[in-house]
């Protein structure tokens, strides 16, 4: 004798714990008819509600832009703080000998001549070796070695060195000279008293 399926679930005990699921899902998604005739599905959560294909754009809610965020007092200071760190200046000293093109040994012993002869104290002078401009120093004296190191400093175009040094000269409340660099001294051991000379100038002004 063969069994049926219902034979089976029936012997396994399943037959009265099965039931068909189907029918009761149906019943969770009622059909409402649009007045065109287009079945739309509600809304599980709220059965009131418009369904989502019949929402016009002037129904949709507009979420209002967050105003942009005040900056906090804190914010403003170090704001502030980081403004006046940048414009303070890099050298701040009463004599300043800039003098970017002297790399090789025998130019820093010639500086070096020329800050002993001074006779400064060695905390009121900073030897600079790299190019600045003048809006980066706060000095009363400067010495400028080099007519290329004069213009890059003082934003000038100068052309010739014999134009501009043997003077005094001021830029604001600093006091100046544009001499010859240590490699032109170097090469002609004669510029090196013209180079005093215009040492002296500041020397008189102190």
């Amino acid at each position: 004798m063969s069994l049926t399926r219902e034979d089976i679930l029936r012997e396994l005990e399943l037959l009265p714990a099965w039931r068909p699921r189907m029918p009761e899902v149906a019943h969770m998604f009622p059909v409402v008819e649009k007045p065109s005739g287009t079945p739309v599905a509600k809304s599980l959560v709220d059965e009131g509600s418009v369904p989502v294909a019949e929402v016009t754009p002037a129904e949709a809610e507009i979420t209002p832009l967050l105003p942009d965020p005040q900056p906090s007092e804190s914010a403003e200071i170090v704001e502030a703080n980081i403004i006046e760190t940048i414009s303070e200046p890099l050298i701040q000293s009463p004599w300043l000998l800039l003098c970017p093109q002297a790399s090789d040994d025998a130019s820093q012993a010639l500086l070096q001549n020329i800050l002993r002869a001074l006779k400064l104290p060695v905390e009121d002078v900073v030897l600079h070796q790299h190019a600045i401009s003048s809006a980066q120093v706060q000095s009363r004296f400067c010495v400028l070695f080099g007519l290329e190191t004069a213009n890059h400093f003082l934003g000038t175009t100068h052309a010739d060195i014999a134009s501009v040094r043997g003077q005094l000269l001021a830029h604001g409340d600093m006091r100046y000279v544009i001499t010859h660099p240590p490699q032109a001294m170097l090469a002609q051991p004669a510029l090196k008293k013209e180079t005093w000379h215009d040492l002296c100038l500041l020397l008189a002004e102190k």
